[in-house]
Parts: C-alpha cells; sequence; structure tokens
C-alpha cells in the first residue's frame, strides 16, 4: 500500500476518531462534576484514540518514501499525535485530505481554505475553552467560571478581538491562551491569504474572457 492509498483511507476514520477524542475530552470539564465512571470512560477513550493516532503517524513514517525526510518535513503531525491540545487538530487533517482529493483544480483548494480554518477556529474554540476553564475554574481571581464563559473567551481570543471581560490569571492560563492567539493570528492571515487568491484568479479570468 502506498502513502497516498493509506491517507485516503484513514482520512474519514481519522475525521471521526478525532471528534470522538474531542468529545471524550470536553465533556467532563464542560459537565463538571461528573461521575468517575464518566472521568474513567472518557480516559479511556483519550488512550484509545491517541494509540489509534500513535499507529497511523507510525504507518504513515513506514509507508513514506524516505521516511527521515518525511519526519523533517511533517513535524506538525508528529505535534498532533504527542500534544493533546492539538490531537483533535487531527480532523482538519483529515478533512483538508478530503477536500483536496475530491476537488480538480488549485482554484477549487482556495475555495477551501475558509472553510476549513473555520471548522479549525471552531475546534480551537471548544478545546482551548475546555482548557482553559478546567485551569481557570477555581484559580483564585478568577474571572473564567463556566462553560459559556470558556466559549466565550475563546471565541474573542481567536479572532483577537481582546474584549477584556474574560482573561486567565494563571501562568497556565495565560500559555493556553498565547496558543490561541498565535492560531487566530495565524487563521486570520491565512484567510485573508485565501481571498486575495481568489480575487485575483477571477480578474485573470476576466482578463482572459476579454
Amino acid at each position: 500500500m502506498t502513502l497516498h492509498h493509506w491517507q485516503k483511507k484513514m482520512a474519514m476514520p481519522t475525521l471521526i476518531f478525532s471528534l470522538v477524542y474531542t468529545a471524550s475530552f470536553v465533556f467532563p470539564i464542560y459537565w463538571y462534576p461528573v461521575s468517575n465512571a464518566v472521568k474513567i470512560a472518557c480516559q479511556l477513550i483519550n488512550y484509545f484514540t491517541w494509540a489509534i493516532f500513535a499507529l497511523d503517524y507510525v504507518v504513515l513514517i513506514k509507508l513514506a518514501p524516505d521516511n527521515k525526510k518525511y519526519f523533517k518535513t511533517h513535524i506538525f503531525e508528529l505535534i498532533l499525535v504527542v500534544l493533546p491540545f492539538f490531537r483533535p487538530l487531527r480532523a482538519l487533517r483529515a478533512l483538508l485530505f478530503t477536500t483536496q482529493a475530491s476537488i480538480r483544480s488549485r482554484k477549487s483548494l482556495i475555495k477551501s481554505i475558509p472553510l476549513v480554518m473555520t471548522c479549525a477556529a471552531i475546534v480551537m474554540i471548544v478545546i482551548m475553552g475546555a482548557a482553559i476553564l478546567d485551569i481557570e475554574r477555581n484559580a483564585p481571581g478568577s474571572n473564567i467560571h463556566t462553560p459559556m464563559d470558556a466559549l466565550w473567551w475563546g471565541l474573542v481570543t481567536i479572532t483577537t478581538i481582546g474584549y477584556g471581560d474574560k482573561f486567565p490569571v494563571t501562568t497556565e492560563g495565560r500559555l493556553v491562551a498565547g496558543i490561541l492567539i498565535i492560531f487566530g493570528v495565524a487563521m486570520i492571515s491565512t484567510i485573508t491569504a485565501s481571498f486575495a487568491a481568489w480575487i485575483l484568479s477571477h480578474e485573470e479570468k476576466d482578463q482572459f474572457s476579454s
């Protein structure tokens, strides 16, 4: 089996497992407090999906024509497996690959970028909101105590608005906020670039037609 065939075969399972991982990660935080049985079940799901992600990464390296080159040029793949906060983003990798496999032109790929980035933003808001809530809920002086507080904080942070009514007070919370801010800047830059490319492609089309 080739690398491309494996990626195509695993695109949908990766998407499903990523969503399952996301649900098991955020459920005990947003619906706090939960019973020990629910906590254990969510942890088992986390470990199982992580094992699937790790196995998929190993297979990708094995199937790559040049293993060392693939490892060096796909560090982000390793980050998606190792760091818990980023594991749900493997759903976006699967979504992007599925989109690429189903389109036939570069222009169509450009059009798909806003959709992928929007999905990425939603996932990051949910995941980072859960992370910040878990950290800040009982911290002294905290102003993030409920799921709605966390989701609102995530929305204004990822869009770089910085409304200021909800903010982390702990060092760990600020680190999470920093990651979300960087992601938000990258997301806005990507969408802006894709929009500019879309405009240029339409201008070129108009020039050729005239």
